[in-house]
């Protein structure tokens, strides 16, 4: 069984959660006013399908959460600002779903903010270094951003389980690769199917610089 968290560490998490809604607000407002009516609608269609994919979880395995995160998905699709509420819905539906990990706070941050910031920093050292084209797009924003955002996630719950002195610490471990390339695989996927059909989609994704990079590889 999953160890829970004393009572009085949840106002700590719900603090540093709401603090990062609320650095977040600003840019989802801006973000929000430049969508179009299909730019809108396809925000609230990826938030809907991502907090439906918390049906399928581990959550009745003695309590451990084991679950596709979408993070990358959305940062990319729609900014870091915005993937934060759309995480934080998210982990609200999980919350209802009963599929939450101590509670709708942790959960958001182990499970949405963390794993946004990942793919945020992987997406800006990839533009920075690296030459900018749809290969190195997909497989290092999408796929290498997709396993390193599971990774942080899974290993953020198996060092709070360790330090609760959980025994679902071995589950976490054990299943942590198994996850980073599931997830890998699903952002991949995803990503290169709106890369290709429905570029204007995707926020992170410019036809200018990856279309035709000014350097080659």
């Amino acid at each position: 069984m999953d160890a829970t968290l004393p009572g009085w560490t949840l106002w700590p998490a719900w603090l540093v959660a709401t603090l990062v809604l609320a650095r977040a607000l600003p840019s989802l407002r801006h973000h929000a006013a430049s969508l179009d009516e299909e730019g809108r609608r396809v925000l609230v269609l990826a938030t809907l399908a991502l907090a439906a994919m918390r049906w399928f979880n581990t959550a009745a395995l003695q309590g451990v959460m084991l679950h596709f995160l979408g993070a990358t998905i959305a940062t990319l699709m729609f900014g870091a600002s915005t993937a934060c509420w759309a995480m934080a819905l998210v982990s609200l539906a999980g919350l209802l779903l009963g599929a939450a990990w101590q509670g709708w706070a942790m959960d958001f941050l182990a499970t949405g903010a963390l794993p946004v910031a990942v793919t945020a920093l992987v997406s800006w050292a990839a533009r920075t270094w690296l030459p900018r084209n749809v290969f190195t797009y997909i497989m290092l924003n999408a796929f290498a951003a997709g396993a390193l955002a599971m990774a942080a996630s899974m290993l953020a719950k198996a060092a709070v389980t360790a330090l609760l002195g959980g025994r679902a610490l071995a589950a976490y471990l054990v299943a942590t690769p198994m996850l980073m390339f599931a997830e890998a695989f699903f952002a991949g996927t995803v990503m290169a199917l709106v890369v290709v059909y429905r570029p204007h989609w995707c926020r992170s994704f410019d036809d200018r610089a990856y279309l035709w990079p000014e350097r080659r590889m």
